[in-house]
């Protein structure tokens, strides 16, 4: 039997609910339709739960939610009305539950075509805002595409060189070792040269620096013209090109953050607003604009897998008191 203090978070806690409401388990909805039975005293706490996770979850409301309810008014039978829920006090613990079993990683994956006899074209890869891409190499390196990113590599990669060119946006890289054959990739006015490693390289066209990421191996950052020294990497350490200064410097960053980054999870733990619209505009690969006065008190915790720039927005803004709106070349937030 459940607790007798149990509330609609604890029941959106367990994932079998979760399965209930969605009616993507046989096993889940018998379960717990069989429990409702057996405990009419927890159906109100029941149907309190599912209006928190179709109020907050709007685009799982719209898929389905006459479906549910339909099941939901079957098991129940509320003899008396839902309680009102106070949803602006307990939406951002629910924000950070909700989504712990949102849609799973499916990474496309892209090999470049096998160009005709004598052709020195290149290839063209790029991934939409919103969007990450796997890209599979001739010579077994992967790039994992971020959102709004572009690469350029020549049809005769492996044969003669290897050469990636990131356009804009940020990928990270994972070199197969060939000490005979180094691995070499620019942006803006920067190269990478290495001979196995694992690192991220992010230059937007809206950020005024470029990065370079290690995260094991050696990596050597030089500067396109050679007025700059070059700069080796060491895993953990970060090299940063100033487009406004023209200069290159190095410093550490958080390999945790990076390899969430690697698994397709964004996950915010005790963030603040200014945290959470860094981290999205790194995802999304888009640029916020932020107007009015945010309550930088404020804290974010929750974890979003591969989700959608609209329904992360839409959970932040339910949280943060903002509005928003999506434009082509950017993120607009009003407070």
């Amino acid at each position: 039997m459940l607790p007798k203090d149990l509330n609609e978070l604890d029941l959106l806690l367990d994932d079998t609910f979760l399965q209930y409401i969605r009616g993507n388990s046989a096993t889940a909805i018998a379960k717990w339709e069989s429990y409702i039975r057996q405990h009419p005293e927890i159906k109100d706490k029941v149907a309190a739960a599912v209006a928190l996770y179709y109020n907050i979850n709007a685009a799982e409301a719209e898929k389905d939610r006459a479906a549910q309810l339909n099941r939901l008014q079957q098991a129940v039978k509320a003899t008396r009305p839902v309680r009102r829920i106070n949803y602006r006090q307990i939406a951002w613990r629910a924000a950070a539950v909700l989504l712990l079993g949102g849609i799973a990683l499916l990474w496309p994956r892209l090999k470049p075509r096998t160009p005709a006899a004598g052709s020195n074209t290149l290839l063209v890869y790029s991934s939409e805002w919103g969007q990450r891409k796997l890209l599979t190499l001739p010579d077994g390196s992967s790039v994992i595409l971020n959102a709004n990113t572009t690469v350029r590599i020549p049809s005769d990669y492996s044969n003669k060189h290897r050469h990636v060119e990131l356009v804009k946006g940020a990928a990270l890289f994972d070199v197969q070792t060939n000490p005979e054959d180094p691995f070499m990739v620019t942006s803006k006015q920067i190269q990478t040269t290495v001979l196995g490693t694992s690192f991220l390289v992010k230059s937007y066209p809206y950020e005024p620096q470029s990065t370079v990421s290690l995260l094991s191996g050696k990596v050597k950052v030089s500067e396109k013209s050679g007025t700059a020294a070059p700069l080796t990497l060491a895993p953990g350490e970060q090299a940063k090109w100033n487009e406004t200064k023209q200069e290159m410097s190095k410093a550490s960053f958080d390999t945790i953050a990076l390899r969430t980054w690697k698994t397709g999870k964004l996950v915010f733990d005790n963030a603040s607003v200014s945290e959470v619209i860094r981290q999205l505009e790194n995802w999304y690969g888009i640029p916020f604009r932020v107007n009015g006065n945010p309550l930088y008190t404020k804290r974010f915790s929750g974890a979003f897998d591969n989700d959608k720039l609209e329904k992360v927005l839409n959970i932040f803004c339910f949280t943060a008191g903002c509005s928003f709106q999506i434009q082509p070349d950017k993120v607009l937030i009003q407070f």
